[in-house]
């Protein structure tokens, strides 16, 4: 009989949780929105549970976990896109309740904006994944809030950059587009810092009450064994 233990099934909906955010930000991300003067993308408002998820996983499954998770992401943003393009082309039939136009406007996700959000998404993930466990090495495990956002901040100038810059550039003037790359960086770093006594909560939930250890800091070689099926 196939079963899985507490940490493979903690993955399992860290994972889910994690897929449905970043689908989600990429969907909407077409879409900007002003707010106290700033300009951002609604994908911006997402991202903030993908920065908790990330954080976990880094944690609790180390580098092999993140990026397993990294790359399922990759692969279900190319997935999600190929659904929207073929359905996008198949003719619309007389007497939609949506027509094609507003199906466009809604879905029309350019291929640039496509592949700065995914070269965005890849490059900043695998930065984050770097950094929080370098800092976890230096640190000796100690201060998990210096990890998160230490991660967070760096990985945050690369995505924020690649996605804004390539998404937008001549669409925008460039002083506009490095304005909107400012304020989301600060929303993003504002968003992470209030979320950091959440990365502590959970830390107590995994650790105390399902009894999951985090993974050590010194070995990155089982890291992945808590994703594999239980025997």
């Amino acid at each position: 009989m196939f079963t899985l233990d507490a940490k493979q099934r903690l993955y399992f909906v860290l994972t889910a949780i994690f897929l449905t955010s970043l689908l989600v930000a990429d969907i909407v991300a077409g879409k900007f929105f002003t707010a106290f003067g700033i300009t951002m993308s609604t994908g911006t408002v997402v991202f903030p549970i993908a920065f908790l998820l990330t954080d976990i996983v880094n944690e609790y499954y180390g580098r092999r976990g993140a990026r397993f998770l990294t790359l399922i992401g990759m692969a279900m943003l190319v997935f999600g896109f190929a659904i929207i393009f073929v359905a996008r082309k198949l003719p619309v039939a007389n007497g939609s309740p949506v027509p094609q136009e507003a199906f466009d406007a809604v879905f029309g996700l350019s291929a640039r904006l496509f592949g700065a959000s995914l070269v965005a998404y890849l490059v900043g993930q695998f930065v984050d994944i770097h950094t929080f466990h370098l800092t976890k090495r230096i640190t000796a495990s100690r201060h998990l809030w210096l990890r998160a956002l230490g991660s967070t901040a760096i990985s945050q100038i690369v995505d924020t950059t690649f996605v804004n810059f390539g998404a937008l550039l001549g669409a925008m003037p460039l002083a506009q587009v490095a304005t909107i790359a400012a304020w989301s960086y600060v929303y993003k770093m504002v968003v992470a810092a209030a979320l950091t006594p959440l990365c502590y909560l959970a830390h107590d939930i995994i650790t105390r009450r399902l009894g999951i250890d985090p993974a050590p800091a010194e070995d990155e070689g089982d890291d992945a064994q808590a994703v594999q099926p239980a025997q």
